[in-house]
């Protein structure tokens, strides 16, 4: 079947968007979010109220998304705050879901941040970007963060990938760390941002061996070697993978039409697209 003959798809939870406000379009004027977005053809995006970004993706779909905070060494200045993500969350309430933004290289201040985020904010998980630390997720001073993760029984989004710019190494975006994670922690629910490409293999590996741990479709998902994500889905683990576009990185019907042009079947895209997500934010209580 190809892409032209796909349907796209009637229900969608995106696990990974972020409003178009100025609130949080500070975080896309850092030089990392400007090459990434260059790199990948991204249209910089008009600034718009909250309103607009929920009326936006429901136009297209998506019943539900993730919004994440962002805490990050490597984009000091450029964060978006807890308060703000949980205000947005508590105004559109089972619309969004919000997740906190935990700079994880703060010792106890990290692991107060993440008791505070859940306990008082009311915040559903908990995002970490190692990266701007220029340090690999299986790195131990993160250690407490996971820990306290599991502790609180929240998942946990570790952004992983190839980092198109300068600085971090490959290695501090090597997915293959979230495996030591996944053996340490084996009752704590991860989610690995960005795929996992470009160690697609290594990626379906350690979704095979660890029940425990996910991965969202956003950001590279229609470059090279990808297919084999579609393979995994429709075989070994049909339960695993968690549509994400990274709005507003990315349009939202780019990211459902480079997702729906794989070769999933038609029940392994319903659970690419909706039925896994659902399932993993109700057993948070999310809604």
């Amino acid at each position: 079947m190809g892409a032209s003959d796909r349907s796209v798809p009637r229900r969608v939870i995106d696990f990974r968007s972020r409003p178009n406000t100025p609130e949080y379009l500070v975080a896309l004027r850092s030089p990392v979010a400007s090459t990434v977005m260059r790199k990948l053809g991204s249209p910089q995006p008009q600034a718009g109220t909250l309103e607009e970004w929920v009326a936006g993706f429901q136009k297209e779909g998506v019943e539900r998304v993730v919004f994440t905070g962002r805490q990050s060494q490597g984009t000091s200045g450029h964060d978006v705050t807890n308060e703000y993500v949980a205000e947005t969350a508590l105004r559109f309430p089972g619309v969004v879901i919000g997740f906190a933004g935990i700079d994880p290289l703060q010792g106890m201040t990290s692991v107060r941040a993440v008791e505070h985020a859940v306990r008082k904010l009311g915040l559903k998980g908990v995002s970490i970007d190692p990266y701007g630390g220029n340090v690999a997720p299986n790195d131990r001073r993160l250690y407490p963060v996971y820990a306290k993760c599991a502790e609180l029984d929240v998942p946990v989004v570790v952004t992983c990938g190839p980092l198109p710019f300068p600085g971090p190494r490959l290695d501090h975006g090597d997915v293959r760390g979230i495996d030591d994670v996944a053996c340490d922690f084996p009752e704590l629910t991860i989610v690995v941002d960005h795929s996992g490409w470009p160690w697609v293999t290594e990626t379906i590996a350690i979704l095979f061996r660890h029940d425990n741990v996910f991965i969202d479709t956003s950001l590279y998902m229609h470059l090279p070697g990808t297919a084999q994500f579609a393979e995994a889905a429709n075989s070994i683990v049909p339960d695993r993978m968690l549509f994400a576009s990274c709005y507003p990185v990315v349009p939202v019907r780019t990211a459902i039409e480079r997702v729906s042009s794989l070769p999933f079947t038609p029940q392994a895209l319903d659970n690419v697209m909706y039925a896994t997500a659902d399932r993993l934010l109700r057993k948070f209580r999310c809604y």
